[in-house]
């Protein structure tokens, strides 16, 4: 019993011994270093909502008699990537010829319109651009409610009976 013990001692150092340690290979690496540019250009943009136009209507005696106000909510949008200004004009005066003077519709963004600009309020319509909201933030997507105000009928007395129009131009100026 000994003798076999003694075999199976020594196949077994034989085994451990009879094993060569090698030394283990590991993958080689490389690398190399990639530039990622993001290019920016600047950019804004207006887009008007569904109904642009701004209709007031008068087909009564009481009608003449009362301030008017044509609410036009999400009336445009702006996107822009760094803060803006928003300006308002007409391209001329009403016509037909004859027609009010452009200064009775006023032009307001109510506060919570302004995309955390300053709105100015009852902005007079004119041939020359007037500031709307100064100091909107840069964003993606700011609606804008505009609400159009004739707050005084009265110069619309003696006038004929017709469509009388203009067209009003917004415009966005980054900063």
């Amino acid at each position: 019993m000994k003798k076999n013990l003694l075999i199976i001692l020594f196949v077994a150092v034989a085994i451990c011994f009879g094993h060569q340690a090698k030394a283990q290979v590991k993958p080689t690496a490389t690398s190399q270093p990639v530039t990622v540019n993001i290019n920016l250009t600047d950019a804004i943009s207006i887009t008007l909502g569904a109904t642009p136009t701004v209709n007031f209507t008068y087909t009564t005696a009481a009608d003449y008699t009362a301030s008017k106000t044509v609410e036009k909510a999400g009336h445009f949008t702006v996107v822009s990537n760094k803060p803006y200004n928003l300006t308002v004009a007409a391209t001329g005066a009403f016509t037909p010829a004859g027609g009010p003077d452009l200064d009775i519709v006023t032009v307001t963004v109510p506060a919570a319109s302004a995309n955390g600009g300053t709105p100015v309020a009852n902005v007079p319509l004119s041939t020359t651009a007037a500031s709307l909201v100064t100091g909107s933030t840069a964003s993606t997507g700011a609606s804008y409610t505009v609400d159009y105000t004739i707050a005084n009928p009265a110069s619309l007395l003696n006038l004929g009976a017709s469509a009388y129009s203009t067209t009003v131009t917004y415009t966005a100026t980054q900063l």
